[in-house]
């Protein structure tokens, strides 16, 4: 088959790219940076240089393909929610233009909940252009949080003993690991379903607390505490960091929704999701290695 991928050779294509790859399947590799085309090379797959938002770069390395792999990479800028409508229309033409048949995107859990999603209402603003392709299989996969967005905690851990969060210690939540999106994603390329298919990714569950507790043991570090903050103060942090009032406001509503995790997670639970196989103690050892290195360890949100 041939399968053309955006994304480059991120956190999850570094995992899927070798896989396809090794199973005699032709792959495209699209990314940004020229200076990825040796590696992509050396795995064995193309290397298509260009931007996800030029819809003409887009429609030849589409065409001739088998199945498309999307994802939202980079910066959407500050208009979250029309930035991401007028990515997905550009991948739409280009599907249409080039024949593609096979579509598999890379969403977010929320993606059904509407706009009391927050900044996860992008997602459901991509699936909603995206359904409206004809004689296409689409599978969308929304995966949890990702465990690497609580790198962003490092900074705090080592200067104040603390974790600050606007969410309540004791509410559970659930994260997900590159290695479990890509056992789902893998799957969906080589074999779409027919029609409209929707999986749900995730590693593991677990609280604030239960967090602060593996790492207090981890750590060697028995004062770390688990600091709840007001929406306001988490506001100023984003912004203060330098992320748009716009998409601070959003990434605000995205957390009063994890709030409430039968709501945020009612359809992943409906579907009957198994979880991955890497659990909070398997990410608290990397925690770890992150803790103690130099730098390389950063969060992965959608204002990135």
């Amino acid at each position: 088959m041939k399968i053309a991928m955006l994304g480059s050779l991120g956190h999850i294509n570094r995992i899927v790219v070798p896989q396809l790859i090794q199973a005699g399947h032709e792959v495209t590799v699209i990314s940004t940076n020229p200076e990825r085309q040796a590696t992509i090379e050396a795995l064995g797959a193309h290397a298509a240089i260009g931007t996800m938002t030029d819809g003409d770069f887009l429609t030849r390395t589409f065409t001739g393909q088998d199945v498309v792999y999307l994802m939202l990479s980079g910066s959407t800028g500050d208009d979250l929610f029309q930035s991401a409508v007028a990515q997905a229309q550009i991948w739409k033409h280009a599907i249409e233009a080039a024949g593609v048949h096979n579509v598999v995107n890379l969403s977010s859990i929320g993606a059904d909940a509407g706009e009391v999603a927050g900044s996860l209402h992008a997602y459901n603003l991509i699936e909603t252009e995206l359904r409206q392709l004809q004689q296409v299989n689409l599978a969308f996969v929304r995966p949890t949080g990702f465990y690497a967005n609580l790198f962003s905690n490092l900074a705090t851990i080592k200067a104040d003993h603390a974790i600050y969060s606007n969410i309540p210690a004791n509410v559970p939540q659930k994260y997900v690991a590159p290695e479990d999106i890509a056992r789902i994603v893998l799957p969906l390329l080589t074999a779409t379903p027919a029609g409209v298919t929707v999986k749900y990714a995730f590693s593991d569950t677990f609280t604030g607390d239960q967090f602060v507790a593996a790492l207090r043991k981890a750590l060697d570090m028995p004062d770390l505490q688990w600091v709840q903050i007001s929406d306001a103060q988490y506001q100023a942090n984003l912004t203060n960091h330098g992320v748009s009032v716009e998409i601070a406001q959003a990434l605000v509503q995205t957390s009063r929704y994890q709030r409430d995790p039968d709501g945020l997670y009612a359809d992943l639970n409906a579907t009957h999701t198994i979880p991955g196989q890497v659990v909070l103690a398997d990410f608290v050892r990397t925690f770890v290695v992150a803790y103690n290195s130099e730098g390389g360890y950063h969060s992965n949100t959608i204002a990135d």
